[in-house]
């Protein structure tokens, strides 16, 4: 997703990087809960009841 996307809190993204261990394909979406401190580079989600920080570039806005 480009930087200059502004997201508020709530909005649903959907994971389209890289795949790890207990990502769930067939359910990639996650809520948006903030950006982080360092910037518009990182973002808060939260994805099955964790929180986790990603990069930007490994969400994209859920249709």
């Amino acid at each position: 997703m480009a930087k200059h996307t502004t997201l508020k809190r709530g909005q649903l993204l959907k994971y389209i990087g890289k795949r790890w261990k207990n990502l769930d394909i067939g359910s990639p979406i996650m809520k948006f809960l903030g950006y982080d401190s360092n910037g518009f580079a990182d973002v808060w989600v939260e994805y099955q009841g964790r929180l986790m920080l990603l990069a930007i570039g490994e969400v994209e806005l859920a249709i």
